[in-house]
């Protein structure tokens, strides 16, 4: 039997807890450690900054808060801003040899998840001897507001990402993983977080060694936004609390007087605002990365595109599932389906995937009579939307990576489909009680 296990980190001793996975092994497993201040106050909308150490012995066997959020699964509303904890996993802290050790960024687009094990817990990889480190890090408006000015530069949620890879590169090798060893890896909007990491010069250097984008890039049309856009969304986001502001300074101030839960709530009721950039039939979410050129330390500081076009330049696995347009259904109500069969030009596709589409001179009626055969749009014919949508929204701008991105010698790159399905395992099918296979 493993001794209750105590690690002294660069910010102070930690106390955390043995437990068994599936399989009746035992696994070290340390939780709520925060890897930044507490983004709160002054501090919302701001780079995070490195945590302060502590005295004595902090437990770590509880999560910590979630960031602030409205779960797609539960419909509530739930998290804080004081969220900025990761999770640490492990099966020998003193190993002979340090363990590689995997840093999991969770998916969401970019406005749901956690760290937590609710949907993608330890229980297998731990098997493998390495070190499992999980993440928080901010959501929505909180995480990615951008009104270009340094008081609020935009892709606070990314830099978070960067300041917990610095605390795995400072830390690590006390759960017994190997800091020249880091393999980042993540699903969905975590697949783009891998990808925006990599062509980050934030985090391009050693903070990590190799990476893994499960069913997402940085191209994805739903992955990112552009900063004057979101400078709207924010004016009417102000309205919806009840004072639009159009001074920036004036709005910044506006926006850190609510509750996180409160701007959360506000931000849900998007889908009927009327946006210029915005399609409400489907899940888009209104704050994400973007270029912000205007923070003192920026994560991107040039066009997307051109950051794509350096290349990914550690080893990396790249793919995506046989069915990946299903998250976009789910949601979507059966009278909507003639309304989007009526307009497809405006409704069908998100306009950066219409964008994408002009580059290769087709145009949304094309798409839709090669997925729908001149079908109706309906709930009858749903697998056929789902699959246009997987073409649009992942597959497409995933093969569009391969195609630009330099090939740099000694640098592998490996593409995946996974084409499996069973119903024990359709994560989205069950979550959300969809017939669509």
């Amino acid at each position: 039997m493993m001794e209750s296990p105590i690690v002294q980190i660069h910010q102070g001793k930690l106390r955390g807890a043995i437990e068994k996975n599936m399989n009746g092994k035992d696994f070290y497993a340390f939780r709520g450690i925060p890897y930044a201040k507490s983004p709160v106050g002054a501090l919302r909308f701001k780079d995070p900054e490195p945590q302060e150490p502590w005295s004595g012995v902090r437990e770590a066997t509880k999560f910590g808060n979630i960031c602030a959020q409205f779960d797609w699964i539960t419909k509530k509303i739930s998290g804080s801003d004081d969220c900025l904890f990761l999770n640490v996993y492990s099966t020998n802290l003193t190993p002979d040899t340090p363990r590689a050790t995997l840093v999991w960024i969770h998916g969401g687009g970019f406005v749901f998840g956690s760290g937590d094990d609710d949907l993608f817990g330890p229980d297998l990889l731990i098997e493998k001897d390495i070190v499992l480190v999980t993440i928080n890090y901010r959501l929505g408006v909180l995480g990615f507001l951008n009104l270009e000015d340094e008081a609020c530069p935009g892709n606070q949620g990314l830099k978070d990402q960067v300041m917990a890879l610095k605390w795995v590169q400072q830390n690590i090798a006390k759960f017994g993983g190997d800091p020249n060893n880091v393999t980042i890896f993540g699903e969905s909007a975590g697949a783009s977080s891998v990808h925006f990491l990599t062509i980050s010069p934030l985090a391009q250097g050693r903070l990590f060694h190799k990476a893994i984008l499960q069913s997402g890039v940085a191209t994805c049309p739903w992955a990112s936004s552009s900063a004057d856009s979101m400078k709207e969304k924010a004016i009417v986001l102000s309205s919806v609390l009840g004072n639009e502001i159009t001074d920036t300074k004036k709005l910044i101030e506006y926006l850190q007087s609510f509750d996180a839960l409160e701007l959360v709530k506000a931000e849900r009721s998007f889908a009927s605002w009327k946006v210029r950039t915005f399609n409400r039939f489907f899940i888009w979410n209104p704050f994400l990365p973007s270029i912000d050129s205007k923070s003192k330390n920026p994560f991107l500081d040039i066009p997307l595109a051109e950051a794509v076009k350096s290349g990914i330049k550690v080893p990396h696995i790249i793919g995506y599932t046989s069915h990946e347009g299903i998250i976009d259904l789910v949601e979507l109500e059966k009278d909507k389906y003639s309304e989007i069969d009526a307009d497809p030009e405006n409704s069908l596709l998100h306009p950066s995937a219409k964008n994408f589409l002009k580059e290769f001179n087709i145009s949304v009626r094309d798409l839709k009579k090669i997925f729908m055969d001149d079908k109706k749009i309906s709930a009858e014919n749903g697998q056929s939307l789902a699959n246009l949508r997987s073409a649009s929204d992942f597959l497409a701008p995933i093969h569009h990576v391969l195609e630009i991105q330099p090939r740099i010698p000694g640098i592998p790159t490996y593409l995946y489909k996974f084409d499996h399905y069973s119903k024990e395992t359709a994560v989205v099918q069950n979550l959300f009680s969809s017939d669509l296979e």
